[in-house]
């Protein structure tokens, strides 16, 4: 506990080698491989290391092995449990191998990934994850000019920066969409987030149209509304589309949040589902299935991505080559009650 208050600054290696009566050379190997040193030795610097608490400087050790073990991925948001599964398959990946997982929300703006990147870069991280395939052109020249692994993971890159793995949220929107239509549940509306710095709300909304276009069906941009990303937003939305289009037969929301806030409005109003009106989602969340009706949507297999992008940075990291730069994830449709 002395030694702790006589210590008004950060802890040093040599510090903690004259106490253990030992190499700077000796702490090293007894932190960061202990199965080099001693038993006795390296039991002695660790209770000397947790005392001063002393940790080692990454930065340094960066600098002189060109490596600091940190991962960073850049993220919309913390509080998305979809996010938080892709995530946690990064993490568990990149952890089994060594890597340290830094993450970032930028709050779905292009501005803030850029700085987000340019924060890590400036760590000197080892590889970044970047969600979805926007960016700006800044960004995509520090990624490039740094020469790290990148993975680009969610909506498909056809073109990335380095390597991509997801799916094609346009085709996936399309799959849903096509089934509201053969199903005859029209006139069909829309719901879906905001597309601003989020391609995968962006291509979601495309690929509405394009089925319907392709099925012959017009898209009416009144039945179309674009908002926030959560359930009351969901609700006011399919309260706004119902008071403007009381004929509407079936709505398709871009993301499950958003489908069951509309459902929750929906049965306020004592409007049967599907029998009235069908909804259908996309995310297929945990909620989905429990609901009443259990909501139809389109199922992505979230920590799978996450998992596939750390195997992706890790082989890259190792010297390995990645057998597909660009690995196409797939989804699946996922037919319930509501629709």
């Amino acid at each position: 506990m002395a030694r702790l208050q006589t210590l008004r600054r950060r802890p040093r290696l040599k510090e903690v080698a004259t106490l253990a009566g030992v190499s700077t050379m000796t702490v090293t190997r007894a932190l960061n491989a202990p199965h080099k040193v001693a038993k006795a030795t390296r039991v002695r610097v660790e209770a000397i290391a947790r005392d001063l608490g002393y940790t080692p400087d990454l930065t340094a050790r960066g600098l002189t092995l060109q490596r600091t073990g940190l991962v960073g991925a850049v993220v919309p948001l913390l509080t998305n449990s979809l996010i938080a599964e892709i995530v946690q398959g990064l993490g568990d990946i990149v952890a089994r191998n060594g890597f340290q997982l830094l993450v970032g929300a930028t709050g779905f703006s292009a501005s803030g990934e850029e700085a987000m990147v340019r924060a890590f870069l400036s760590r000197r991280v080892d590889a970044i994850y970047l969600t979805g395939i926007s960016h700006t052109s800044a960004t995509i020249a520090m990624l490039r000019q740094s020469r790290i692994p990148c993975v680009e993971g969610g909506n498909l890159a056809r073109n990335p920066i380095d390597m991509a793995v997801g799916y094609s949220s346009k085709d996936a929107a399309a799959t849903v969409t096509r089934y509201l239509i053969d199903r005859r549940y029209c006139p069909l509306g829309y719901i879906g987030a905001w597309p601003k710095d989020n391609d995968r709300a962006r291509d979601r909304r495309r690929g509405f149209e394009a089925a319907c276009k392709s099925a012959g069906v017009p898209v009416d941009d009144s039945m179309c509304i674009e908002t926030d990303l959560d359930l009351k937003a969901g609700a006011r939305s399919m309260g706004a589309l119902l008071d403007r289009h009381p004929q509407v037969r079936a709505v398709f929301c871009s993301a499950d949040t958003l489908a069951i806030g509309a459902m929750f409005e929906a049965q306020r109003r004592r409007i049967a589902i599907p029998g009235r009106i069908a909804i259908a989602g996309f995310d297929d969340l945990d909620i989905a299935s429990e609901v009443v009706p259990a909501l139809t949507t389109l199922r992505v297999p979230r920590y799978e991505i996450g998992r596939q992008a750390g195997e992706m940075i890790c082989n890259r990291l190792a010297g390995r080559a990645v057998a597909a730069p660009v690995l196409d994830i797939g989804y699946e449709f996922v037919r319930r009650s509501t629709a």
